[in-house]
């Protein structure tokens, strides 16, 4: 008996499932879900625990799980109609080209910047992405592991799709590994992290703001919020970026800010800030009519760690000077003559003393005015005039973008 009866549960799910198999594209369309083409097969999954890796690599493709939302492939108008009804697989090299055009990372180094244009001749295979979705409390019609073997034994011709699949989120998580998480919004790479709880509470945050309504994405700004670089919206705390994330990166927690802030605009179809017009919001600076010109150079490696004259340990990653006269904690817009391009820097050291160089800037603000490679440039510099009080939370019109009162900084370190 209780083999008659197996056989005929089997033999029902089976015949549902052959049915859905042939219903026509139009009826099929409305309850696929994630759906991935790995060259001469087809791989189905959404939402393991576990990360999936790649047994062997290609020559031209390394497949890549992601939600339908992310269509890598919108340049064609094949993409963009494959993408709302399936996972697409997109080279290493569309990938690349994506993030190298948005022109939102600043003052990246100059083997990242090899790298990247590299991979567009030779690309380098990524690992799979895996979807992290929040736990549900509907439970499934047919668990996916069922699925998955009554695939194997009838040997579909069409991968299995779950019957009654949730809705994509707007605010999206991917697992890339150990220690390698990325927040996306609205088909756009807005951060990573080294953490999944990290990249849970920016996704949590992501969410709230986006149900604003009539979000104004102009407003989206960096910040300093209790002296931790964050990203704000109007008077409303979105997450503050602490330093242990901008020390497992290796970048500056300043420059995470507006990276993450530019990318979050540009996915809001916000128009994204330029480096110097981002530090001058998120510091709370004014040109003054005072200017310098001169020689400068850059320090890095071997004073890394080291202590500063006003005290402070040298980070080649922050965007820091050392001047020999001025005022420590001056901030200077410093512009390389040769290749019109700027930053703003904070005095916390003394220095130099080879004439006639009078500024020596940390390794990534050289970088920022694209001084790295000539070593020493002229310039011309403005000094800034702070000109806004330091944001906290504990101002009662300064909100946390949930709206959950909290006198603590919530930083994305938090759960």
């Amino acid at each position: 008996m209780l083999s008659n009866g197996l056989f005929w549960v089997v033999s029902w799910i089976g015949s549902s499932l052959l049915l859905a198999e042939s219903l026509p594209s139009s009826i099929q369309t409305g309850i696929s879900t994630t759906q991935i083409s790995v060259n001469s097969g087809r791989l189905i999954s959404q939402g393991d625990s576990s990360f999936l890796t790649p047994k062997h690599q290609t020559s031209s493709f390394s497949a890549i799980l992601l939600p339908k939302l992310l269509n890598l492939d919108s340049g064609t108008k094949q993409g963009k109609s494959t993408a709302s009804k399936s996972l697409v697989v997109s080279s290493t090299a569309t990938i690349n080209t994506q993030t190298r055009n948005t022109q939102t990372r600043f003052c990246s180094a100059i083997e990242e910047i090899s790298a990247s244009q590299d991979s567009v001749k030779k690309p380098e295979f990524l690992n799979f992405a895996q979807l992290i979705e929040p736990k549900s409390k509907t439970k499934e019609l047919v668990p996916k592991k069922i699925l998955r073997s009554l695939q194997n034994f009838f040997k579909f011709s069409n991968p299995i799709q779950p019957l009654f699949p949730s809705k994509s989120k707007p605010v999206t998580l991917l697992g890339r590994g150990i220690n390698q998480y990325e927040v996306w919004v609205h088909n756009r790479l807005i951060s990573r992290v080294p953490s999944k709880k990290q990249a849970s509470l920016m996704q949590k945050r992501l969410t709230s703001l986006l149900k604003i309504p009539n979000l104004d994405a102009s407003k989206l700004k960096p910040a300093f919020v209790d002296g931790t670089p964050a990203l704000i919206l109007g008077n409303q705390f979105i997450f503050a970026i602490p330093e242990e994330v901008s020390k497992k990166l290796k970048r500056s927690g300043d420059l995470l800010a507006i990276e993450w802030t530019n990318n979050l605009r540009i996915a809001l179809k916000a128009r994204p800030l330029s480096l110097v017009e981002a530090q001058g919001q998120m510091y709370g600076l004014t040109p003054s009519v005072k200017t310098m010109s001169g020689i400068a150079s850059w320090y890095g490696p071997y004073f890394h760690g080291r202590l500063t004259a006003n005290g402070e340990r040298f980070n080649q990653n922050e965007l820091t000077v050392a001047h020999k006269s001025l005022p420590f904690n001056t901030y200077l817009q410093v512009s390389n003559t040769k290749t019109n391009k700027s930053v703003i820097v904070r005095v916390n050291d003394r220095g130099p003393y080879i004439p006639p160089r009078s500024l020596d800037l940390s390794l990534v603000a050289a970088r920022c005015i694209g001084s790295e490679v000539t070593g020493v440039v002229p310039y011309k510099a403005v000094i800034m005039n702070k000109s806004q009080i330091p944001m906290t939370l504990k101002t009662p019109n300064f909100v946390r973008i949930d709206q959950k009162p909290s006198r603590k900084l919530a930083t994305i370190s938090e759960s």
